[in-house]
């Protein structure tokens, strides 16, 4: 199979659907038909060839609506011209969220643009990917969080203490939102006021010596997603009174953050009621316990995407984020790829047949490991190609190709991995390499030639194609 197939592979693996069209123009000129064999355009009454912004426009509205729940760009609506926008500010890629209701599903639409050298027209690779698995579970978790975080809040609320949102998002006024033991708490009725109202007579009242410290507790909130403080507070009807408070932070991407916490007046404690002051202690204990259930929630959410890249039992990166990588080159970045590598183990089945499966997966986690240390000293992406062969991308390096592909066949053979079978009693790879980047569509295949070369010649070593 040439590397114009393999790619074509790729895109059917991953891709419901896929299509080109011209964004400067907007006009698309191919039919657009899914694996489920639903031709998109004909569905919305369209017929080739049609403006891209009548496709959106029609599915929209249409009997197959496919109705926008996020667009991750900056862009309100999706359209060629917002499409060209996003290019003219110098990035070549944007992604949208569909939803599906009559499906009951979610795509995501994966656009890689790029400048026609014929026509100087900006053209579009989109990419369909059916995510509705990753987005339920996406969704199931972000139910979790607001349930722990609709706990928190009753947990305050039990401890008579006020519950706040504040909002700071940028290019607009702070925000706050208050509950009533809050409004309570800091003697104000709310009715005519506006968030905005709010959120400036509650700092306008702190005391002017208070204010640097609690600048610094929104800070820290920010910084370390927690903060407590205690400030002096002057009162409508009290006049100084102490209060305690505090609160988790929350980003909200392109936008800004979210804090949300409590408000206690503890005057009382400051004036030495130990008593209060130890309910408070109890209930602020509780509030710490629940903002850790909260932060490992929102560690676990980060974590998801991560782990989409990454291969399992070797810790490089799959398939999925290859692909990735070269629907990128596609957008005008294949000039920095400089060379390619395709390693392979060498008798990887005599070794699992000889020490077990264990003993195998052991050896490609070791050779995973030392792969990506190497990989983020040399500028080096690894991906873990198939079952024991590693494909290796080189982006702008400092050391010569024929340098990289002898010290990596050296590192896994200094990794020493016993093989009691083979001669050279520890495991080895056989690499193949290219360094002509000339025609991209033809690197993997070179190197895939040549360490076939390199197992032929007695393994253990490199080879690189260009001198077969």
């Amino acid at each position: 199979m040439d590397v114009d197939n393999k790619l074509v592979e790729l895109i059917y693996n991953q891709c419901f659907y896929h299509f080109c069209f011209d964004v400067t123009t907007g006009i698309v000129d191919m039919d657009i038909i899914d694996k489920s064999g639903l031709n998109h355009n004909k569905a919305c009454g369209l017929s080739v060839p049609y403006k891209f912004d009548d496709l959106i426009s029609n599915s929209l509205c249409g009997e197959y609506a496919n109705v926008i729940q996020v667009a991750d760009m900056d862009m309100s609506e999706l359209s060629c011209e917002n499409l060209l926008k996003v290019y003219e500010s110098g990035s070549s890629t944007a992604e949208v969220l569909f939803y599906l209701p009559g499906r009951d599903s979610y795509t995501r639409l994966d656009y890689y643009m790029f400048e026609d050298e014929d026509t100087g027209h900006v053209m579009a690779y989109a990419f369909a990917s059916d995510i509705t698995e990753m987005e339920r579970k996406r969704i199931a978790r972000f139910g979790d969080l607001v349930k722990k975080m609709d706990e928190t809040d009753d947990i305050i609320a039990t401890a008579q203490m006020g519950i706040w949102h504040i909002y700071l998002f940028d290019g607009e006024r702070p925000r706050m939102k208050a509950s009533p033991k809050m409004c309570e708490l800091l003697g104000i009725k709310p009715e005519g006021m506006t968030e905005e109202e709010i959120y400036e007579d509650w700092y306008s009242r702190i005391k002017p010596s208070s204010r640097p410290y609690v600048d610094m507790g929104v800070k820290q909130m920010i910084a370390e997603g927690f903060a407590e403080r205690t400030y002096a507070w002057i009162h409508p009807v009290k006049k100084e009174i102490f209060v305690h408070c505090g609160g988790t932070a929350t980003k909200v991407e392109g936008k800004g953050y979210i804090l949300r916490g409590y408000h206690s007046d503890i005057t009382e404690v400051v004036n030495n009621d130990t008593k209060q002051k130890q309910l408070l202690e109890d209930a602020l204990e509780e509030v710490k316990i629940q903002k850790q259930l909260l932060q490992e929630a929102l560690d676990n959410y980060k974590e998801a995407d991560y782990d989409r890249r990454r291969d399992f039992l070797t810790g490089l990166r799959n398939r999925q984020d290859m692909f990735e990588l070269l629907q990128d080159v596609l957008s005008g970045k294949r000039e920095k790829i400089r060379y390619m590598f395709m390693m392979d183990i060498d008798n990887f089945k005599m070794l699992n047949d000889h020490y077990g499966h264990t003993y195998g997966d052991e050896c490609l986690k070791r050779i995973g490991d030392a792969l990506r240390d190497y990989g983020r000293k040399n500028n080096l992406y690894f991906y873990r190609y198939g079952g024991e062969e590693i494909l290796g991308i080189c982006m702008d390096a400092h050391k010569e190709a024929s340098v990289i592909a002898n010290e990596l066949v050296e590192l896994i053979y200094k990794l020493n991995i016993k093989r009691d079978d083979l001669p050279t009693k520890a495991v080895t790879v056989s690499l193949g390499y290219t360094t002509d980047n000339s025609r991209y569509e033809k690197m993997i295949d070179k190197a895939d030639e040549a360490m076939y070369q390199a197992k032929d010649r007695g393994k253990n070593r490199a080879v690189c194609y260009e001198d077969l």
